[in-house]
């Protein structure tokens, strides 16, 4: 292998670590909605649909805090709220994934679109009209200009076609079939179904971006740092993530007997 390619392969994998530390564990679904927003964000407003998937991921986790306490609420013990509970965390960890496999993707094609050093990877790995239209939103952010409502909308549908490629759609089937065994079918499909989503997705879309930012940066689940400076909070994640990674390679070498020696 060359020099240029080992450099290459080099900042692909820095990449991979920047971009799963950013995505966090299956849980972390506001660090998730800060990742997203940091898109649109950057982007000058032009990527639209990582605002809108910021929204989506902090209405799943809405949603299934509110699931949660309509089980422990429930007036009856037995069999069936232990059936409801366990089908609950079941679809909860089956979204979570998704979620977090979906922020990895596009967070990866709009970092692997921006740098000229990783070209061959963005070639590879994007589908080709998406990188263009990501080529597009590069560009109208570096000339503070706007792409084109139609241009957006493309962007959006591609960016969402890509996310959804990534997603384990028959382990979300089978968690749903289980939760719509029990009590929790019609709640549930009301606050997290494909459906309800799509349809508050498009109630964003005809109020625009400018509101619906504000509405994001208002959400009680994200610290208020972000709703005081949303940019110099995401970096201080990303600083703050490096330094962990950091922490954790010198942990592991400490850890290896011949480590000094092989430093020396």
């Amino acid at each position: 292998m060359d020099i240029i390619a080992a450099h290459r392969d080099g900042l692909i994998e820095q990449l991979d670590l920047e971009v799963a530390a950013l995505a966090g564990r299956s849980g972390d679904h506001a660090q998730r909605a800060v990742v997203l927003h940091h898109l649109f964000d950057h982007s000058r407003g032009n990527h639209l649909w990582a605002l809108a998937e910021a929204r989506r991921a902090l209405r799943i986790a809405s949603g299934l805090v509110r699931l949660r306490r309509r089980v422990d609420h429930w007036g009856w013990v037995g069999g069936s709220r232990d059936k409801a509970r366990a089908a609950l965390e079941r679809l909860a960890e089956a979204l979570r994934e998704s979620d977090r496999c979906r922020t990895i993707s596009a967070y990866r094609a709009y970092r692997l679109s921006s740098s000229q050093a990783l070209r061959d990877e963005a070639e590879a790995s994007l589908e080709p009209k998406l990188l263009g239209l990501l080529d597009q939103c590069h560009a109208a952010r570096r000339s503070g200009t706007s792409l084109s409502p139609d241009a957006q909308a493309e962007l959006a549908r591609l960016s969402e076609d890509a996310a959804d490629a990534g997603a384990d759609h028959d382990r979300i089937s089978a968690a749903w079939d289980a939760v719509d065994a029990t009590a929790l079918k019609r709640v549930a499909r009301r606050l997290l179904g494909d459906k309800s989503l799509a349809r508050q997705a498009a109630r964003d879309l005809r109020r625009g971006a400018m509101r619906v930012e504000q509405d994001l940066r208002m959400d009680p689940a994200l610290p208020p740092s972000f709703k005081a400076n949303p940019a110099q909070h995401f970096y201080a994640l990303q600083h703050l993530l490096r330094e962990r990674r950091r922490q954790q390679w010198r942990e592991a070498c400490d850890r290896e007997p011949d480590a000094f020696e092989l430093a020396a």
